[in-house]
């Protein structure tokens, strides 16, 4: 029997109670104009029966993976969970709720062939508001190391420090024995993206519009407490730290 070709990609969905949110969001990976990826499906211990949901999409779709977390342990887990199994080279991070555009997966691929590349991020639609393509601006565009930990601190800007609208390598995350902080019940993105970018080499952007953020109410990002929010605190004073690093270097 031949051994089962690697897939270009991996992308990793976090579940956890998304209700009726989860089925148009694998929908939209299932219809990715590249048919070679794997979606590792990861459910975060719900309770409203979304594991079921990914447990017909693993039976209807080979590329699709469905893992099931044994007790409620957060995104970061759960992503980590997707890190440590991927079998693709190139990995991205998706949030249940969220819609992709049928190229997401294929833009990711095609900046990640170009050599030396190690991370390539994409341009979104959040809240009605696209941030991306403005100004004409199309292709792709170099990004330097300074440029993208600077923008690691940012929100709502074109490229910021979320993990969804980026593709990064495995290699790299694995060199620098790099996870999700579980920790952290926000901003584990924005330390993970930078802790990233500090190690990595190559960066581009394409600004093309193919993700769209859905904002659901009862998310993370709308029910965050005080003390939450000073993790994220620490977080910006760590990438300061790392761009100062930078500099000095």
């Amino acid at each position: 029997m031949s051994e089962q070709k690697q897939p270009a990609i991996t992308a990793v969905v976090t579940v956890y109670n998304l209700g009726n949110y989860l089925d148009p969001c694998l929908a939209s990976l299932a219809h990715q104009t590249l048919s070679d990826f794997e979606v590792i499906m990861v459910d975060d211990h719900s309770t409203d029966g979304s594991n079921s949901v990914i447990e017909k999409w693993a039976q209807n779709d080979s590329r699709f993976i469905a893992a099931h977390l044994p007790e409620h342990s957060g995104v970061s887990a759960a992503r980590n969970y997707g890190i440590d199994h991927a079998s693709a080279p190139v990995i991205c991070f998706i949030d249940g709720d969220d819609l992709c555009e049928p190229n997401y997966l294929q833009t990711f691929v095609d900046g990640m062939s170009q050599p030396g590349v190690d991370l390539v991020t994409v341009g979104y639609r959040w809240g009605g508001y696209a941030r991306g393509a403005v100004s004409g601006i199309t292709g792709w565009h170099e990004i330097s190391q300074d440029d993208m930990l600077s923008e690691a601190t940012e929100h709502g800007t074109q490229i910021g420090g979320y993990t969804w609208n980026k593709a990064f390598r495995v290699s790299v995350i694995n060199r620098l024995m790099l996870r999700f902080d579980t920790h952290l019940k926000l901003a584990e993105d924005l330390l993970f993206t930078a802790d990233y970018e500090a190690g990595a080499q190559r960066f581009l952007f394409n600004p093309t519009l193919v993700y769209n953020k859905v904002s659901r109410p009862g998310s993370t990002i709308h029910t965050a407490s005080m003390a939450m929010r000073r993790g994220e605190v620490e977080v910006d004073a760590h990438i300061d730290q790392l761009r100062e690093n930078l500099h000095a270097g």
